[in-house]
């Protein structure tokens, strides 16, 4: 993903050109457009960027905003403007795009075209988001009833949704029976979709491929399996063995003939991290073979800056190479391979935590990289990735690593302040609040991820990306070029962070093996 000053903002999808939606197989809920509005063409490699409505089984459009075009057939995106996002509150009138089929919505009598205009008594005055997330667990904590105030044709007209009744927990998705019912869904989800060990439905490439089943193998992890134990052991044998299949295979990608578009350093950051942390929920004492020499591929693939591009092969298409949020994934890989017993090599990190400390700013957030405009502007994803990685090498009391975790405690909830991919800045700074306790974790929760956690979710157990303020800016979303396991298995490993000591979480990457 590029980030060139604010005047010109670039996207570059990861790891996901040469993306074939035409590839991906029929799910149920395609008779009402779900999950992403009308299908891809020939034309188009792009699905409708919506918001999810939660366990209602329904996405809609901000029914204020022009609708994007859909003929585009790229994955780059150049915008000229600010970043001046405004308050994340959600649309007032929501026009429904996308139906699941056999939903609460659907079975409801709510139909595509419909305008929600407001839950129970509240009209959406001040933005969705919040009135609809507390009544989705209002509903789900008591009788699971609620009414969606609705136009229809130019007539109001209330609809009763039932929704199924979990108990008084649901007030409380993250914590207690309520998450451990999210994160079983959503892991018994990821694996009905795992295809030979992989995924084959989403992202593009062996190197794709490989991210995503180093993701869904995390999410199995956290939610307490191991290739020895748990409901998922067998997902992770195959997806274990996916991966070191998939990091052999060459991925160079292209859309422009001779441009270096090498990005399977993310697929080695993620195995590092997947297969380090396979080994320590196994108990084992000896880094595998495999292990050690993708901790040595990292190492050696480090640019004389100090700091990693996506791949190996100099500058990429569009003209750069380093950029931090992937550094924090090679961190992490690396201190994970560490803990795990592998050796890594200490003049590597030290030259990888010298370039992202010259990146950053005063208050210890970690830049985009060095360059002009990039450095100093610091966010919770590529902080919270370097700050992890730091205490699982050792670095906890070096001066760096405090003043990140300063940035990261005050920025814990500040999800939006990220580039990108949205769900990657929940992904990490979910994972450090765990590894900061339980005042960062209710920080983080409080701070707005309570609610767009209940809003992701779907009927089907998987959990769902969302329009955010780059993507309505640059009308394209990278999670929703990902895809639905992309967001699955985030949410999922979030949720299996946050979980009970001893059953399931991450031993290596919240450094809890220290």
């Amino acid at each position: 993903m590029a980030m060139l000053p604010r005047s010109a903002l670039v996207l570059a999808l990861p790891f996901a050109a040469g993306l074939s939606l035409a590839a991906l197989p029929a799910q149920k809920g395609d008779g009402g457009n779900w999950p992403f509005g009308a299908p891809a063409t020939a034309s188009s490699i792009e699905w409708r960027d919506l918001f999810n409505l939660g366990a209602l089984g329904a996405k809609a459009w901000d029914a204020d905003r022009p609708e994007p075009s859909g003929d585009r057939t790229s994955g780059r995106r150049t915008v000229e403007g600010g970043n001046d996002r405004g308050p994340d509150v959600g649309p007032k009138r929501l026009v429904v795009r996308a139906l699941f089929d056999g939903g609460p919505a659907q079975k409801a009598g709510l139909r595509l075209g419909d305008v929600i205009l407001g839950v129970d008594d509240t009209t959406f005055a001040d933005g969705c988001f919040a009135p609809l997330a507390a009544a989705l667990q209002r509903a789900e904590a008591t009788d699971g009833k609620l009414v969606l105030r609705i136009e229809r044709a130019g007539k109001p007209l209330p609809l009763s949704v039932k929704l199924a009744k979990v108990g008084p927990v649901a007030k409380a998705p993250e914590t207690g029976r309520m998450r451990q019912q999210l994160l079983d869904d959503a892991l018994a989800w990821l694996g009905k979709r795992q295809v030979g060990g992989g995924f084959a439905e989403t992202l593009g490439g062996s190197n794709g491929a490989v991210v995503q089943t180093c993701l869904a193998g995390l999410a199995w992890i956290g939610g307490g399996s191991s290739l020895a134990k748990g409901k998922h052991r067998e997902n992770l044998a195959a997806a274990q063995q996916f991966v070191l299949r998939g990091l052999t295979l060459p991925d160079r990608m292209g859309e422009d003939g001779g441009a270096n578009w090498d990005q399977t350093t993310w697929g080695y950051a993620h195995a590092a991290i997947f297969l380090g942390e396979l080994q320590l929920a196994g108990g084992g004492k000896k880094p595998s073979a495999d292990l050690q020499r993708i901790a040595d591929t990292l190492c050696a693939r480090q640019e004389v800056s100090g700091g990693y591009g996506h791949g190996p092969g100099g500058k990429n298409a569009l003209g750069y190479i380093e950029l931090n949020i992937l550094a924090g994934y090679v961190a992490c890989g690396l201190s994970v391979a560490q803990q795990a017993g592998c050796k890594v090599d200490a003049g590597t990190v030290d030259k990888l935590f010298g370039y992202t400390d010259a990146s950053s700013g005063a208050d210890g957030g970690v830049g985009y990289a060095t360059g002009p405009g990039q450095k100093g502007m610091g966010n919770i994803g590529r902080t919270a990735g370097m700050w992890l990685a730091a205490r699982g090498l050792g670095r906890a009391d070096q001066p760096g690593t405090v003043k990140m975790g300063d940035y990261v405690r005050a920025h814990i909830a500040d999800t939006m302040g990220g580039h990108a991919s949205l769900q990657q800045h929940i992904l990490l700074a979910g994972i450090a609040a765990s590894a900061l306790g339980k005042e960062a974790a209710d920080a983080f929760w409080s701070g707005g991820l309570q609610r767009d956690l209940t809003l992701a979710r779907a009927p089907d157990g998987s959990l769902q990306p969302r329009p955010w303020h780059e993507s309505l800016l640059l009308q394209s979303n990278t999670d929703v070029s990902c895809g639905e396991v992309w967001t699955t298995a985030s949410w999922a490993i979030v949720l299996g962070a946050h979980g009970e000591p001893g059953k399931g979480g991450f031993l290596g990457w919240c450094a809890r093996k220290r």
